[in-house]
């Protein structure tokens, strides 16, 4: 009988104990009750429209839930994760009440609250791990409840706005268990500098980048005697490197890139033996390298640059056997560049050199390392292309843009280069025929050469194709009027600033995924194919400066993403286009031949943040409608791609770059008529109006006082008349007026920017008189009683109501519009274009990360 007892007793303990399978039974444990109630509690504030949780039903044991870990043996859930899974809504912290969870990963989503209604005096000891990370669009206004998570070694909120968390710091210190701490780009502005102390007796790793510290260095972090890795780049740090760094005797990871650190870049810093991460780039750093940097024998990853950097790259930092990406950057530096420099760099995979050394090393010479990636812009490489590059069978990026480059060995050059991914050879001045030549990389820049020949032949794998400023000539047909084998990647495409001529091919079904297409300044004829309608995925057309003609009757209205259109300095006729999408932001139209009205269905493209009819044949009056188009006249915020366009601005042709900030109207050198209308006026986003070389007549409202963020007005050369209103004078950014051949009378309106403007602004007025005109007003003229008059009106107080609301407008539109841009897209894609448009500068900073993120995966 006690047998009996005892073999009883021992199954019931395996079947307590084990999961299924275990003891010959097939028992199993479901999940808990309270975990299950606590995960439903948080399933309830989820937004879930792609459906990415249907396996969290009642009907399914929880601990089989997607992202849900459960114990093997308790049947207790220990981890949940759930990154990357599309979700939005609010993240219920009830989570935190599941007793045994550990693990917590909602990363990469898009919560955008937070909410913790638990007991604040609960204590949650066995959550370790959290990560809220990369949940762009979630604000924290405190941090107090993660005071309950005592035992929390790993916590990352990166990406999480605690702008109002101001005392950040202190919450950290309740965890001095933590290991690992990240709150980069979390919009924090107080790094409490002047505090020496903190509880960090653990911590290994600190990212606090991408924020807004305004100081030197914390005194606190110098006691940080455990610390490996620290990143504290791109924020606004400043002052010297103090010496205290030495005693952080374990530093591995130092990352102090993209700040404002001056001085000199200390000889003890050679002394930090174990440092393998060294990023230094990007600050106001002076002086010359110091060659104890070669000292670092544990280096891997090295970058310094400054353009306050003088001297010669110290021939000691060819002793870093273990370096992988060398990175030295600044216009100041000089000097010549020996084999010694890189005698033992036998492990090197990416070497960016961007400043303007020269080399000296002899013909035969084969460096000790292959390199996967190379830089050396800015660098005196010519005339003839290094014959040392060509033992460099590795490669995936080259890059030698602003070398001095005027010849290449054509066979074995483009042999060379076939499998390479980004080339770029911008910038230099090399002369070679490629009619004959079949580009294969798939990222080019050949930009500002002097290429010749046809268009050269492309491959299916290209996805961006720089060949402007260049002196291709011939027809732009054979490029385009062949189907390649397989589908093409080509998404940008720049054949600008060329001598070619001929028609528009009607073959442009076979491109119908180009996103940016940029054929201006060259000579081609005729008028646009039907096919030009048929792009999926345009943003940007400029065909603008050559000789193309006919009616523009193209239908882009499908275009749903085309933002940016340039036809300006052409012939083409008609009426001005109106079938455009909605989407649409800059529309430049001038220097052509339309004729008639201005269409009311301008009015109806609610983006539109820039239009340009100048020099056309348009009559008629300016439709009421303009008022309707948002980005212009409300507080409407736009941000795009950072187009590149001449404006006729501020009296002068002008080059911009713009990321959306700049509103313009230009209207000019037409045959408008009618009295100007005071909807007009209402646009108060514009930064630029030009109504001049028309024939408008009658008044200016006084409502042109409320454009607040004009920058430019020219009303020149018109039939208007009366007095200007004195409300102008409070446009308080207004740098350019022109008012001169009209027939204005009375005084010119009292004003800081007014008086300070060159007579020949209000010339042609023969009945104005006041500064800055050399007629001063009489009593007999009337104008001062009219000075008075307006003195004493309710135009006093609409102006000074105004000038006070106006103040730091441009600043607010101007510093959060360049922010929105940065963000504008998140696809891989449009992305990667962005980094790549428009600049040497942005160019290198996206070859840099490339080349880094290419050294860390290996």
């Amino acid at each position: 009988m006690s047998s009996q007892l005892a073999i009883f007793l021992l199954w019931l303990l395996c079947a307590t104990m084990f999961h299924r399978g275990a003891c010959g039974t097939n028992f199993h444990l479901v999940c808990n009750e309270k975990d299950r109630s606590a995960l439903q509690i948080f399933k309830l504030g989820v937004v879930n429209h792609s459906n990415k949780l249907p396996s969290w039903s009642s009907q399914q044991d929880c601990c089989s839930w997607k992202g849900v870990h459960c114990d093997n043996i308790t049947g207790r859930v220990t981890r949940l994760d759930l990154k990357q899974q599309y979700l939005e809504g609010e993240i219920n912290l009830s989570l935190l009440q599941i007793q045994f969870l550990s693990y917590l990963d909602l990363s990469l989503n898009g919560f955008t609250s937070l909410s913790a209604p638990f007991d604040a005096h609960a204590s949650f000891s066995n959550v370790q791990f959290l990560d809220l990370s990369f949940n762009d669009d979630l604000h924290v206004d405190n941090l107090h409840w993660l005071n309950q998570l005592s035992s929390l070694k790993y916590l990352n909120l990166s990406e999480i706005n605690l702008q109002n968390e101001s005392n950040w710091l202190q919450s950290m210190q309740m965890h001095p268990s933590l290991l690992e701490l990240r709150l980069a780009s979390c919009h924090l502005t107080n790094i409490s500098p002047s505090i020496k102390f903190v509880n960090f007796s653990s911590l290994l790793s600190l990212d606090l980048s991408g924020n807004h510290f305004d100081s030197e260095l914390p005194y606190w972090l110098f006691n940080l005697t455990t610390i490996s890795n620290i990143d504290l780049s791109f924020n606004f740090l400043k002052g010297s490197l103090p010496k205290s760094l030495l005693s952080l005797g374990n530093l591995k990871s130092l990352r102090l890139h993209d700040n404002e650190i001056n001085g000199s870049i200390p000889e003890w810093l050679g002394q930090h033996e174990h440092l393998q991460y060294l990023g230094l780039s990007e600050n106001m750093f002076v002086g010359s390298i110091p060659s104890s940097i070669g000292n670092l024998s544990s280096l891997v990853d090295l970058s310094i640059s400054s353009s306050s950097l003088s001297g010669n790259l110290p021939t000691s930092l060819g002793q870093l056997f273990n370096l992988k990406s060398l990175f030295i950057g600044g216009e100041s530096l000089s000097g010549v560049l020996h084999e010694n420099h890189f005698s033992n760099l036998s492990n090197l995979e990416a070497l960016v050199l961007n400043a303007p050394f020269s080399f000296d090393l002899t013909s035969d010479w084969i460096p000790p390392f292959q390199l996967e990636g190379i830089s050396l812009s800015n660098a005196k490489l010519g005339p003839k292309f290094p014959e040392w590059l060509y033992t460099q069978h590795s490669l995936v990026y080259l890059e030698v843009p602003n070398s001095s480059i005027s010849s290449i060995n054509g066979d074995q050059f483009w042999r060379f280069v076939a499998n390479i991914t980004q080339l770029n050879l911008s910038k230099n001045n090399i002369s070679a025929d490629l009619t004959n030549i079949t580009l294969n990389s798939q990222l080019i820049f050949m930009d500002h050469n002097n290429f010749t020949g046809g268009l050269p032949h492309i491959s299916a794998n290209i996805i961006y194709l720089d060949l402007s400023h260049n002196s291709f000539y011939g027809p732009i047909a054979p490029l385009f009027c062949h189907k390649l084998g397989s589908q093409n990647n080509l998404d940008y495409l720049d054949i600008s600033f060329n001598l070619l001529t001929g028609g528009v091919p009607d073959c442009w079904e076979y491109w119908r995924g180009l996103s940016f297409l940029f054929m201006e300044s060259n000579m081609l004829t005729g008028e646009l194919p039907p096919s030009i309608a048929t792009f999926i995925d345009l943003i940007a057309l400029d065909l603008h400066n050559n000789s193309l003609s006919g009616h523009f009757s193209l239908d882009l209205s499908n275009i749903t993403n085309l933002e940016f259109i340039n036809i300006k300095q052409n012939n083409f006729s008609g009426t001005v286009p109106t079938k455009m999408p909605r989407a649409m932001e800059v529309m430049l139209l001038g220097s052509n031949q339309f004729e008639g009205n201005i269409p009311t269905q301008l009015c109806n493209l609610s983006s539109l943040i820039q239009l340009d009819l100048f020099h056309n044949n348009l009559s008629g009056p300016i439709p009421p409608c303009i008022s309707d188009i948002p980005s212009m006249g409300g507080a409407q915020r736009t941000s795009h791609y950072p187009f590149e366009f001449n404006l006729y601005n501020k009296g002068q042709e002008l080059q911009y770059e713009d990321y959306g900030l700049l509103r313009t109207l230009d209207l000019s050198s037409n045959n408008l008529s009618g009295e100007i209308p005071s909807q007009v006026f209402s646009l108060v986003q514009l930064q630029s109006l030009n109504l001049s070389r028309n024939h408008f007549t009658g008044k200016i409202s006084r409502e042109i006082g409320s454009m607040k963020n004009l920058e430019s007005l020219d009303l020149s050369s018109n039939e208007l008349y009366g007095e200007i209103p004195g409300s102008i004078s409070s446009i308080s950014f207004l740098s350019f007026l022109n008012m001169s051949y009209n027939d204005f009378t009375g005084q010119i309106p009292v004003g800081t920017q007014l008086q300070s403007l060159n007579a020949s602004s209000f010339a042609g007025n023969p009945r104005l008189c006041g500064a800055p005109l050399p007629i001063n007003c009489t009593q007999g003229s009337g104008n001062v009683e009219v000075s008075k008059q307006y003195a004493g009106s309710n135009d006093d107080a609409f102006e000074t109501e105004s000038l006070y609301l106006g103040t730091g407008v441009g600043f607010a539109v101007g510093f959060w519009g360049l922010w929105a841009s940065l963000f504008l897209n998140r696809t891989w894609r449009r992305v990667y274009i962005r980094f790549l448009n428009y600049g040497a500068h942005k160019l290198h900073v996206f070859v840099d990360s490339k080349l880094k993120a290419l050294v860390a995966h290996h």
